[in-house]
């Protein structure tokens, strides 16, 4: 584990210059738990600090692109009867902001694989291989997790394995860690959707990173589902891979999007690509554990 003066420093340096946060030294010791169960270790105050700095890096990186306009659409976007022109300015102009990383989905080898599923497909993304080639098995990946050893991957756990499993890769960040982050309604307006949208833009986006996200995929009092799980489901949570997003959140509306892989064509979902939006996502996460890993 970091140093106090070393992590203050990482920190310092995310919040001036990069969006990457200094990765921890050693493997945080974690306690047993039974198999099946949600409870994890609460957050150190070392890494409270790096999620922290994220967070700030991520709502700077925001603001600027938000203050200068980039990607703003037109007016003449909003005009459907408008005469259509070849002006190549006024076309470009009318692009609807969004972003997205060349990931492969991956369907998970075991019922409660879902997590070691996603930290191949980070895994593969992060190395830069083929598309139909793995850097690591899921079953490898899933030790780095202790997802066999307490029966599915709690958000610490699936942390500590993407340490693992994209350490030293050619398209990480330098001096990037991954961290648990609560979603949280930090401006007080009510929803998490902007919050969340502003992470998922920042990290694919600028750091060029995707993030992981658990939700629980169509619980049957929920109001809304992934479109990958057409059908309710009892589940413990489901972890997805974030990818991609798709313009800029409005209070209340849909057209915000969030993309993302699944892979859990045997378990009642279905394996491949798939976009949301993002209201709908952060309606999810708050319903379960209201935290992500990026």
């Amino acid at each position: 584990m970091f140093s106090k003066r070393i992590a203050i420093a990482m920190l310092s340096a995310v919040l001036v210059s990069t969006l990457s946060v200094a990765p921890t030294a050693a493997k945080r010791p974690l306690p047993p738990v039974p198999p099946g169960s949600e409870v994890e270790p609460g957050m150190t105050s070392e890494e409270q600090a790096l999620s922290d700095a994220k967070v700030a890096a991520a709502e700077a990186y925001v603001a600027d692109i938000d203050a200068s306009g980039t990607d703003l659409a037109s007016l003449q976007c909003v005009t459907p009867n408008a005469t259509p022109t070849a002006d190549a300015t006024i076309q470009s102009s009318c692009y609807v902001p969004q972003s997205y990383l060349p990931v492969q989905a991956r369907d998970q080898t075991k019922g409660y694989y879902c997590g070691p599923a996603v930290g191949q497909v980070i895994a593969n993304y992060s190395w830069a291989v083929s598309s139909t080639s793995n850097k690591y098995s899921q079953s490898t990946i899933a030790s780095w997790m202790s997802t066999d050893t307490y029966g599915g991957t709690g958000a610490w756990w699936l942390a500590e394995g993407l340490n693992r499993a994209t350490a030293n890769s050619p398209r990480q960040p330098a001096n990037w860690t991954w961290v648990v982050t609560p979603l949280q309604d930090s401006d007080r307006d009510g929803t998490t959707a902007d919050e969340l949208h502003a992470y998922v833009r920042s990290n694919v986006s600028a750091s060029k990173m995707p993030l992981a996200i658990s939700v629980k995929p169509h619980d049957y009092y929920s109001r809304y589902n992934l479109r990958s799980w057409p059908q309710t489901v009892a589940s413990p949570g489901h972890w997805i891979t974030a990818y991609g997003w798709y313009d800029y959140y409005r209070p209340g509306s849909t057209s915000a999007r969030i993309s993302y892989t699944d892979s859990s064509r045997d378990e009642g979902g279905a394996t491949g690509k798939f976009s949301d939006p993002t209201l709908w996502i952060a309606t999810m996460i708050n319903e379960h554990t209201r935290q992500f890993v990026w």
